[in-house]
């Protein structure tokens, strides 16, 4: 992973820590998101997590055939770009990985 990918995680996660650390997470927060579902990226599963985790996932679109990965993959995408602090490498990880997968 590139320095400036890691500087950038850094600071997103100290400037989220407080945020994590209430139990009153905002999972409406994409930025929270973003930091919750970059934890799961790398195999952190925090507690803490779980709404943020969940409103990822939640963020579905179905079509006439059902489960319609591509509108999804747009629909979290567009939500993750909500956060402005977010570095976009990471979240193109994050839709790598899970931008698809049904919920």
């Amino acid at each position: 992973m590139k320095k400036n990918t890691l500087m950038a995680i850094g600071l997103l996660l100290a400037a989220n820590h407080a945020v994590l650390a209430d139990e009153n997470v905002d999972s409406g927060d994409p930025c929270t998101v973003v930091l919750c579902m970059y934890g799961k990226l790398q195999g952190n599963n925090q507690s803490e997590c779980s709404g943020a985790v969940r409103q990822f996932f939640s963020l579905s679109k179905f079509g006439r055939h059902g489960f319609d990965p591509w509108k999804t993959f747009m629909k979290r995408k567009d939500f993750l770009g909500g956060c402005p602090t977010a570095d976009p490498a990471v979240v193109s990880d994050i839709m790598k990985q899970f931008g698809k997968m049904r919920g």
